[in-house]
């Protein structure tokens, strides 16, 4: 198999050699830019493919500790702006913001519910301290949490974990607050 300088390649059965002149036929094979341009594509396309998977169960914990953290952080300025004293009320299945109104009743404020109540998926855990006690997460007639109009809050600690990973080293990720209403958020093991 012969290759000409322009990248066509010509078998010794289709080549004539007829004086001084070379009959060329059609080409046969890929061209090297053409497997490089096959191989960018698969990798793009891979790439697109793990991103779309989205992270391990570390991403998961992760991501639902950080919502929490920001929702906290949006109700306590909320609760700055509007003087209104809120509360975040736990259970084993999510969480949710309360506003307590002039009748003294706590209820949802206003606003759209994903930024009110939180359903976590069904293979994540919430485990719940408030000033260093821990808090059964029954359905409670009033909120766990106080997020007071002046900035503080009360002290507490909600620690996401898978719900059926038994394992010492499983990863957790913990949402803290002091009085200050301070947040700190960190991923530690059991």
């Amino acid at each position: 198999m012969r290759i000409l300088a322009t990248g066509i390649w010509m078998s010794k059965e289709k080549r004539q050699a007829s004086g001084s002149r070379l009959q060329v036929t059609v080409p046969w094979g890929f061209t090297l830019l053409e497997i490089m341009v096959v191989m960018v594509l698969i990798g793009i396309l891979s790439s697109l493919a793990v991103l779309s998977i989205g992270g391990g169960t570390r991403d998961r914990l992760a991501e639902e500790g950080q919502r929490l953290a920001a929702l906290v952080e949006l109700h306590q300025q909320e609760a700055i702006l509007s003087g209104e004293l809120r509360g975040i009320q736990f259970d084993q299945k999510g969480y949710a913001i309360l506003s307590l109104d002039e009748q003294g009743a706590w209820r949802s404020p206003d606003a759209t519910n994903s930024l009110i109540r939180h359903e976590l998926p069904e293979d994540i855990a919430l485990g719940l301290w408030v000033e260093d006690r821990p808090v059964p997460l029954e359905k409670a007639e009033f909120p766990q949490v106080l997020l007071l109009n002046s900035g503080e809050a009360t002290e507490f600690v909600a620690v996401f974990s898978l719900a059926d990973d038994p394992v010492l080293d499983a990863p957790l990720y913990r949402v803290a607050s002091d009085a200050m209403g301070r947040l700190t958020l960190k991923e530690t093991m059991r």
